[in-house]
């Protein structure tokens, strides 16, 4: 195995064991260096190490990078978030002492499309979590997916959990989120009722784990089980859009800013570590101001009359 590969699976490991990342962003961050490693390897074979990338070897890399397995290009979003995910590659390397500068500004990444999250009306979160439950599994779905909606939580921080971390008497959680950074969150009324009848059941699966939501087995339940079975409640409840465990995280911090909380003590709650990655959420809430100024005011439809000359 050459240092190409070498320095790759070190990055990967650093991912896995020292940031604590998510299984989800490993095997993203997992594919990115497998597609740039291709390139190198059937465009430049006689590199061995990420030091000898040059303008050339970049180029080549970014080419590729553009395109499919398909040979359809890519988004610029994609495009962005693959070489983003190259540069911190070479971030690392560099904290190693293993590449002296960055090769990534030998190139200019595309301008990525701005993607609004996608939310839940408030009648269609009405709609999933009023769903009743009829044995023990939907009690517990139930239970996860007003906990979802009432803290905003990722998936991953959401199977994380165990008995220690949910406080009955305090109404809150504690949370260990990305780069293992901890955050107690508050747990809604709804939520808490949810996770009381939860509760009284979960011994039922048998438990051989101290997580907070088991699965069949008595282990902690995946986050792949969550997402299925968070599809299966919204089928459930009669909703035709696609409900997914980060689409609850996205309404729970859009119905915040729409309640007045301030910026800031959403992008606390949320564990963002930095501002911008929460402000994305003002520009949804006004998305929804304009369409209700487009469907309640009188003149809103009407466009501004050309001034003719005199």
């Amino acid at each position: 195995m050459n240092k190409l590969y070498e320095q790759c699976q070190s990055y990967i490991d650093c991912l896995r064991f020292e940031r604590r990342s998510s299984e989800h962003t490993v095997d993203s961050y997992k594919r990115v260096l497998e597609k740039a490693l291709k390139a190198l390897n059937s465009e430049c074979p006689d590199i061995e190490s990420w030091s000898q990338v040059g303008l050339e070897q970049m180029r080549i890399i970014n080419r590729e990078f553009n395109f499919n397995e398909k040979a359809e290009r890519l988004k610029n979003r994609s495009v962005a978030h693959d070489l983003y995910v190259l540069s911190s590659f070479f971030k690392f390397l560099i904290s190693q002492g293993l590449l002296n500068e960055n090769p990534f500004k030998l190139i200019k990444a595309p301008k990525a499309d701005k993607v609004l999250p996608r939310v839940l009306t408030a009648s269609e979160v009405k709609a999933l979590l009023d769903v009743e439950a009829f044995d023990d599994k939907q009690i517990r779905d139930t239970a996860i997916s007003e906990l979802l909606f009432s803290s905003g939580l990722r998936v991953s921080e959401l199977t994380g959990l165990t008995l220690s971390d949910y406080d009955e008497n305090s109404c809150e959680v504690r949370v260990m989120g990305k780069g293992g950074k901890e955050r107690i969150i508050p747990v809604g009324s709804k939520a808490r009722e949810r996770l009381t009848e939860y509760l009284k059941i979960r011994d039922n699966f048998g438990p051989k784990s101290n997580a907070l939501f088991l699965n069949r087995f008595g282990k902690a339940i995946s986050s792949r089980s969550v997402e299925n079975n968070l599809k299966a409640q919204s089928e459930r409840a009669g909703l035709d859009t696609n409900v997914y465990p980060h689409k609850l995280r996205h309404s729970f911090a859009t119905a915040l800013l729409q309640g007045g909380a301030d910026l800031r003590s959403v992008q606390e709650m949320l564990g963002h570590a930095n501002l911008a990655a929460t402000q994305v959420y003002t520009h949804l809430d006004f998305e929804h101001l304009k369409q209700v100024y487009i469907k309640s005011h009188p003149r809103s439809h009407l466009h501004p009359e050309k001034k003719t000359e005199n």
